[in-house]
C-alpha cells in the first residue's frame, strides 16, 4: 500500500515554525539591520536559529509520516 501525510493543523503549524526559525537565522546572518550588534552575537544566534529549526523539522518528520500497514 502506499504512504499517507498525515497533514493536521499542528503539523503545518510545526512546519511554518521550521521556516520561520530557519528564515529568522539566515536572516540574521544576511540583514544590515544588526550592525549595532557584535558580529560573533549575530552568528551564535542565527546558528542557533537555524539548528533548532532542523530539530523542530527532525521532531515533526515522522508525525508527517503516517504509515498504514
Amino acid at each position: 500500500m502506499g504512504r499517507k501525510w498525515n497533514f493536521s493543523f499542528m503539523n503545518i503549524f510545526s512546519l511554518v515554525m521550521v521556516v520561520t526559525y530557519i528564515g529568522v537565522g539566515i536572516y540574521l546572518l544576511v540583514s544590515p539591520k544588526f550592525v549595532q550588534i557584535q558580529k560573533e552575537v549575530k552568528v551564535i544566534f542565527a546558528v542557533f536559529f537555524m539548528l533548532y529549526g532542523i530539530f523542530r523539522l527532525a521532531r515533526t518528520w515522522p508525525k508527517l509520516r503516517n504509515y498504514k500497514h
